[in-house]
């Protein structure tokens, strides 16, 4: 007699759980069930097989739920309209399923980039679109509810990412991203400032571009890392990175160890050519191990799952169930219904098998508030703003003869996230430099001026943020007691009376705030400077192209503040390929400290990769950096302005701003202290503190 293999019951009971109600005495009437169909909108990429799994899997949803109905004389059937977000014009697509009524909801947007895109509109329009898209800039931005994020945000995933290595030994760590996506963007913000966090060296950040992935490549295989973070883009750059590595392995007999993201995940990578991928590791959300889903859909389909599927199963599922309570509840609308799906907490009934389904749908008959898992686990949303789950499953991948095999799961800290809009962004910060305010061998003369450099480097309206933090910082300088004589202030002036601006006239840091465009001599538009002129101008060498100088001596003091976009050791400047240097800064204020012209320097920086300039201005007496941002980490924008379109401030200078205008004579270890608790997803730093002692701000 041929024996059974012990797994293959088990597996079979879970098939047979996951198509049909299990209880054989229960009523049923599915001949008798009157359906209302409710039409769902499906955009995600269909190439290279994917559509299969997309199709397959939310097909399974709608029989499933049509099952769960079997104790109902009414139901919910669900029915889908595909689209290929690989092809479509999203834009175009997301404003004509915005304005069909008929159309209750959007699932899809694997790729950041087209839900960045969707987002606003579906918003606009009050449309629910459900994403599996990870960058966390979408989820900040668009935290109104109309949202729904199935994945924590690519903070996580790259905290779980830094964790492996550091796990594996690694002592060292460098990043390969593209720095043209949404998508490599949320890696490139937040790596530095977790490597940090965990006690990793960062040996470099490597944004490649679509021209430039080899030479890149090349680059960061040279950092001399232990193990190299790769997010690429596109399933074609996994291969490119794959052979580059290798290369480098034959060429010189050693290369950093790779650790991938979710995109190196899915069906479509099988098929890159086999000796790219053999061996690939990395990490990527999953369904969780729990719910069965995984081994459930091998089982079924004889596959893996690819990337997403168990989020796209839950999404479907949801809508499933909000559909219900709308049609028991007429007066709600299918967004208000589907946050109080989420919000149940009675009985722990969920689960995406049709046995569960059955108990929630009859739950919701009943006027019970079923507590609600899916395929990928806890479906806990921000009782606030419900933008995103509030914690996700991660799979550590490898492949393996040509297959996908699983070496453990991980997870974040989700248990004790309770906001959405912060999910990933509260890591508490513990990398605090010591502040000494006592510094011997230095006196100071009375103070008789002070002075003030504002520097709005960037232009566009979609900058809007820096210049007006510059306006609000030259407001509060006006309101200490600086003169229009004793400050000089370069700025764009393009987004007071932009076409944009729905208020013409009207710039602010925050939603309803004071105007901040009134009463304001601008000295210089940023178009009409090269770099080079911010020495001159600081140096007080009056001419009649720039007029306007800081003619500081040596018992001035002089605020320099900057707000723009930096890169490692430069601030940009406007929308040109022009910068100010790191090596111009210490050339600058060296040149300053020798002739004298300064009795204390205070620079302020509000720029990505700030540290990396005031880094090189150590030694100079007198002077002191404090920096949003390490010489590794980007700097985060704050307050999203819906309508606008725009940041209006970043976390750095708002934190700033507060508490200056609180004490304009608060101490510089207290402002260190407050700005490094209160700026997320950076490390506020401070630079020759040792060397200069200014115990209050004293504006």
């Amino acid at each position: 007699m041929k024996r059974t293999n012990p797994l293959i019951l088990p597996l079979l009971f879970l098939l047979w759980m996951a198509t049909g109600c299990s209880s054989d005495d229960a009523p049923t009437n599915s001949g008798n069930i009157t359906w209302h169909e409710r039409t769902v909108a499906v955009v995600l990429p269909m190439q290279n097989g994917l559509d299969a799994h997309w199709k397959r899997t939310l097909e399974w949803v709608a029989r499933n739920l049509e099952a769960a109905f079997r104790n109902q004389s009414e139901g919910i059937r669900l029915k889908y309209e595909w689209y290929d977000e690989s092809t479509e014009e999203v834009k175009a697509l997301a404003r004509t399923l915005s304005e069909r009524e008929e159309v209750v909801a959007v699932i899809g947007g694997l790729y950041s980039s087209n839900a960045e895109i969707m987002a606003p509109i579906f918003t606009k329009y009050r449309k629910p679109f459900l994403t599996p898209a990870t960058t966390a800039e979408l989820v900040r931005a668009y935290s109104d509810g109309y949202l729904w994020a199935m994945t924590e945000t690519d903070i996580t995933q790259c905290e779980v990412l830094l964790a492996k290595a550091l796990y594996y030994g690694a002592e060292s760590v460098a990043l390969l991203a593209n720095g043209e996506d949404s998508y490599g963007k949320t890696f490139i913000d937040w790596f530095a400032f977790q490597a940090d966090e965990l006690g990793l060296q960062v040996k470099g950040i490597y944004p490649y571009s679509s021209t430039n992935l080899i030479e890149t490549v090349q680059k960061v295989a040279a950092s001399e890392a232990d193990f190299v973070v790769c997010i690429p883009s596109e399933v074609r750059d996994v291969a490119v990175m794959q052979q580059m590595f290798h290369q480098q392995a034959v060429r010189t007999g050693t290369a950093p160890r790779t650790l991938y993201s979710d995109t190196a995940y899915g069906s479509d990578v099988l098929l890159l050519d086999a000796g790219d991928i053999e061996g690939l590791e990395g990490v990527a959300f999953s369904s969780d191990p729990e719910s069965g889903f995984g081994v459930s859909y091998k089982v079924y389909f004889e596959e893996e799952e690819t990337l997403g599927e168990s989020q796209m199963y839950d999404a479907a599922m949801l809508v499933g169930y909000a559909a219900w309570m709308q049609y028991l509840q007429p007066e709600l609308g299918l967004n208000e219904a589907l946050r109080k799906v989420v919000d149940g907490r009675e009985e722990p009934y969920g689960g995406w098998l049709v046995e569960d389904m059955c108990k929630v749908i009859d739950a919701l008959a009943t006027g019970i508030a079923p507590d609600v898992r899916g395929a990928s686990g806890s479906l806990n949303f921000d009782s606030k703003v419900y933008t995103n789950v509030l914690h996700t499953t991660y799979s550590h991948f490898k492949i393996y003869n040509g297959h996908y095999i699983t070496l453990d799961y991980n997870s974040s800290d989700g248990s004790k996230r309770t906001d959405a809009t912060l999910a990933g962004w509260n890591w508490k910060v513990e990398q605090m430099q010591e502040f000494d305010e006592t510094v011997e061998g230095k006196t100071y003369p009375d103070l008789q001026e002070k002075w003030a450099l504002l520097v709005a480097g960037s232009c566009g309206w979609q900058n809007y943020r820096h210049q007006a933090d510059v306006l609000a910082m030259y407001q509060l300088l006006k309101q200490s007691g600086y003169t229009d004589d004793h400050i000089v202030l370069i700025m764009e002036d393009d987004i007071a009376w932009n076409s944009a601006n729905p208020n013409g006239g009207v710039v602010q840091v925050a939603v309803g705030g004071e105007n901040l465009y009134h009463d304001l001599l601008i000295d210089y538009h940023l178009s009409d400077l090269k770099p080079e002129d911010i020495g001159t101008i600081l140096s007080g060498e009056v001419s009649e192209r720039l007029p306007e100088v800081i003619q500081s001596t040596s018992t001035d003091n002089v605020l320099f503040f900057w707000s723009g976009h930096g890169n490692y050791q430069e601030f940009c400047w406007g929308d040109t390929d022009m910068s100010l240097s790191a090596s111009q800064l210490q050339q600058f204020v060296q040149l300053l400290s020798g002739k004298e012209q300064f009795r204390k320097l205070l620079c302020l920086v509000e720029t990505c990769y700030s540290g990396s300039m005031l880094q090189v201005c150590e030694g100079v007496p007198g002077l002191l950096g404090i920096t949003a941002a390490s010489p590794w980490e980007t700097s985060k924008a704050d307050i999203f302005n819906g309508g606008l379109g725009v940041w209006m401030s970043n976390r750095f200078t708002s934190t700033l701003l507060e508490t200056i205008t609180d004490d304009p004579t608060v101490s510089l270890r207290d402002l260190y202290y407050k700005l490094f608790i209160n700026t997320v997803g950076s490390h506020v730093m401070i630079y020759n503190q040792k060397t200069t002692a200014i115990s209050l701000l004293k504006l």
